[in-house]
């Protein structure tokens, strides 16, 4: 039985990069922008622009988080940690999703409790925060639109802050409203629609960071096809036992058992490899041969209990 491991080493690459001041800025004014949004919106009685400027304050705090796990993700890999620490970026992620579910479900219930008895709000101060907060946001926006190509964090990050500008001109459009026409209930109607257009934005980007926690397979890269592109190729009598998933947002790992009837198979190895890193980008690959008359020993040793979901063959 044959087994090699193809580590693919230029996906450990972190080069630094040359934006990070920059996200450092877009963390300093959107926290200047929270303190002035939340203390304006208890001085005006406004959940709308509180409810702006807590989500401005978990914008900010997710750019740190991201900030710290991209650092993290450049450290090398070490014996304990062989696949280095380029998952802390998923986590991350994943972290700064929940805090936002939870924010967005303590707005809606503020909000809602304020629908039959709206108190009186500051109109004119209420544009006037929203309008300063829809510039920082799109400020912010530029800040980190280099950085948001290298990095999911960075890029819900870029994302949250257009929706923040489009949050900041419903407050402004409310605000008008409550200066106009003194429509009081334009405050907690507007906080409700700021915490849905949140969590739609959530349900949008979590489920890519949960498979990649969950060790799913890679987005766009079906088992099945994966499995059939092996099979077919010259000396392989059969392909299984087949796991698929992310090392981190750049990198993708399989793990495989070609089984072949030629017991000369240095060459298959390399040619399976190439295949797999050319046509579903999967630089990581550790592939298992396996000789006629061989029983597959992972199945023999696990006695299916942890089956990967795939047809294992007759030799199985």
């Amino acid at each position: 039985m044959g087994a090699q491991h193809d580590h693919g080493h230029q996906g450990h690459s972190h080069a630094v990069p040359t934006s990070d001041r920059a996200i450092l800025w877009a963390v300093v004014v959107n926290l200047a922008l929270t303190v002035a949004q939340i203390v304006g919106g208890y001085i005006a009685d406004s959940t709308a622009l509180i409810a702006d400027g807590v989500h401005n304050l978990s914008d900010a705090l997710a750019l740190v988080l991201a900030f710290g796990a991209r650092r993290l993700a450049r450290r090398p890999a070490t014996p304990d940690f062989s696949f280095g620490w380029g998952r802390a970026e998923i986590v991350a992620a994943f972290v700064n999703f929940l805090a936002l579910i939870a924010v967005s479900i303590w707005l809606m219930i503020e909000a809602f409790g304020r629908l039959t008895d709206p108190p009186e709000v500051a109109g004119g101060l209420v544009m006037g925060l929203a309008s300063f907060a829809l510039l920082v946001d799109l400020a912010t926006a530029a800040l980190v639109y280099r950085s948001a190509r290298e990095s999911v964090n960075i890029r819900a990050a870029f994302l949250h802050n257009l929706a923040d500008a489009g949050v900041s001109v419903a407050v402004i459009v409310g605000g008008a409203l409550i200066w106009a026409f003194g429509w009081y209930l334009a405050d907690p109607v507007l906080t409700i629609l700021i915490s849905v257009v949140i969590m739609w934005h959530i349900a949008g980007e979590i489920g890519p960071v949960f498979r990649s926690l969950m060790l799913a397979a890679p987005a766009g890269v079906e088992p099945d096809e994966v499995l059939d592109a092996l099979r077919q190729m010259p000396g392989v009598a059969d392909a299984h036992h087949l796991h698929l998933w992310q090392i981190d947002e750049k990198r993708n790992a399989a793990s495989v058992h070609l089984r072949t009837e030629t017991p000369g198979f240095g060459g298959l190895i390399g040619d399976a490899k190439t295949m797999l890193r050319t046509d579903f980008d999967i630089h990581h690959a550790t592939i298992e041969i396996e000789l006629p008359d061989e029983p597959c020993a992972d199945v023999a040793a696990d006695d299916g209990s942890h089956g990967d979901g795939h047809d294992h063959g007759p030799h199985d």
